[in-house]
């Protein structure tokens, strides 16, 4: 039961990697322009600011892509029937669902921004909760649309919490980031 249990949330956690990676790449790569152009909100504040750029979410889609071809290649039982029920047709669990989960993550961080900007959070600063795990429970809603998942790799989301909160804290504590979340 227990490794059970294990392997699901271990094929989960596979199974979203191209989230995860997108979501890394993303920090890494800008340029290109910010995604809301310098436009500014109903309420006179930014979209989403400057931080979220076209050049992050080519990125993230890209590189969450990458990984999700990694993924079918050497996890091919994750994508099996007993783990991932097809809902349309034309999906034949290939490599694709990486590009959709990495542009997903990045949909999910820029949501987190344009919250930030609503509440007047400064660009970069700490939204706990949501700067942890938002790219995760976004790319978990937008990849249900296209496949129907185990219920235990929800598991994932506070996991990643989990982890996050754990490893920014020690980050932290050996002054290796200003900020403990």
């Amino acid at each position: 039961m227990v490794a059970t249990w294990i392997t699901h949330i271990y094929y989960g956690f596979i199974f979203f990697s191209p989230s995860f990676f997108g979501n890394a790449v993303a920090t890494f790569v800008t340029g290109l322009g910010p995604i809301d152009r310098g436009k500014l909100f109903f309420d006179g504040k930014p979209i989403f600011g400057t931080n979220k750029t076209f050049g992050g979410m080519l990125g993230s889609t890209i590189s969450g892509g990458l990984m999700g071809i990694m993924v079918a290649l050497y996890f091919p039982e994750i994508l099996s029937d007993e783990n991932v029920t097809d809902r349309f047709s034309w999906i034949d669990y290939t490599w694709y669902f990486g590009f959709i989960l990495g542009f997903a993550a990045i949909v999910g961080d820029a949501l987190g921004s344009f919250i930030k900007r609503r509440v007047d959070l400064k660009p970069g600063g700490s939204f706990p909760i949501m700067d942890q795990i938002g790219f995760v429970i976004v790319a978990y809603l937008i990849i249900l649309i296209f496949v129907e998942i185990p219920w235990q790799w929800t598991f994932v989301i506070p996991i990643t919490l989990i982890i996050h909160i754990s490893t920014n804290l020690i980050a932290y504590f050996m002054g290796w980031q200003d900020a403990k979340f």
